[in-house]
């Protein structure tokens, strides 16, 4: 019993430091906003807006994973890995991510059909086409590169090596897979942001590397930007004919993805249980655990309450 007592706790604290890190950056974003307002209300599309957009998601976001990796005591090799996977494994992982893009967005339909029966609807933002080529240029770097720098390396860099340490490594990719829906605020995009977490996540320990799971985030946010181009610069005829030529990539790559997962072993490897370090832990005790953390039970509550306010009646 006190070696339970001694792992809830290790965990407890593993699940602080991340709660807290989570709730740096919304206090961040709240402070800022004052700050928002007294400047240029620049139009959507802008060069100005999307400069100020990456400006802002670099300091809300960046700047509390930095600051809490620094004081954990991780270096820059400890968030990325140390691992020098193969060409196969980047294939493998692209593959993976893409194919379960298009399932996820399947699955998402679903979700938005199963809140319809209740009347409900998330808001979706409209694409705003940047002016000129230099602010598209600037967009693209502001959704399908800077994100996926900052993101995995705080999601499956700093917070799962925090998670890692007390709850094993399956849990930690669990939960922080979890995270990594929550701060999306959104239900229906549930299946893609969990699914993507489990992925990155399994790639990151297994071979010791980020640099796979970043360059499969690239892909998927980098396509989401190729496709609202075309529907802006080309209508629904050429968006709808893009989206579909994309949507077949992603089911062949999705294909050679699982393929190159069963050849390795990775499969096998899980089946067997010989994956990670396992927790001692069951399942729900290693939940009730991470809910004892108040700044844990606090970004879940305001998780909840985000993503409640992008619903809205039909």
């Amino acid at each position: 019993m006190d070696i339970e007592r001694h792992i809830r706790r290790q965990i407890r604290r593993s699940a602080d430091i991340i709660g807290m890190t989570i709730l740096a950056s919304t206090a961040i974003n709240y402070l800022l906003y004052p700050l928002i307002r007294r400047m240029p209300d620049y139009a959507d599309g802008t060069l100005e807006n999307e400069l100020l957009n990456l400006v802002l998601y670099v300091i809300v976001f960046a700047v509390p994973f930095a600051v809490g990796a620094r004081l954990s005591g991780m270096s820059g090799k400890d968030l990325l890995g140390r691992g020098r996977p193969s060409a196969e494994v980047y294939l493998m992982t692209i593959g993976l991510v893409l194919g379960w893009s298009f399932a996820a967005g399947c699955l998402g339909v679903g979700i938005e059909s199963f809140l319809n029966q209740f009347g409900l609807t998330e808001i979706s933002d409209s694409y705003i086409m940047p002016e000129d080529m230099a602010t598209l240029a600037v967009q693209f770097i502001s959704v399908a590169v800077v994100p996926p720098i900052v993101e995995e390396l705080s999601f499956r860099g700093f917070y799962l090596n925090i998670a890692e340490r007390s709850m094993g490594t399956c849990a930690a990719i669990c939960m922080t897979a979890i995270c990594f829906w929550l701060a999306h605020y959104s239900i229906e995009i549930l299946p893609l942001a969990f699914g993507f977490g489990i992925i990155g996540g399994y790639i990151r320990k297994r071979y010791g590397s980020l640099l796979p799971s970043m360059c499969a985030h690239f892909a998927v946010n980098g396509i989401y930007i190729v496709i609202n181009v075309g529907y802006a610069i080309g209508g629904d005829a050429i968006g709808t004919a893009l989206t579909l030529f994309l949507y077949l990539i992603e089911i062949f790559l999705g294909a050679v993805g699982i393929v190159l997962f069963v050849r390795n072993g990775c499969l096998l490897e899980i089946w067997r249980g010989k994956f990670g370090c396992p927790s001692r832990l069951a399942p729900g005790q290693i939940a009730s655990a991470v809910l004892t953390s108040v700044p844990a039970l606090l970004v879940v509550l305001l998780s909840i309450y985000f993503t409640s306010g992008y619903l809205e009646a039909l």
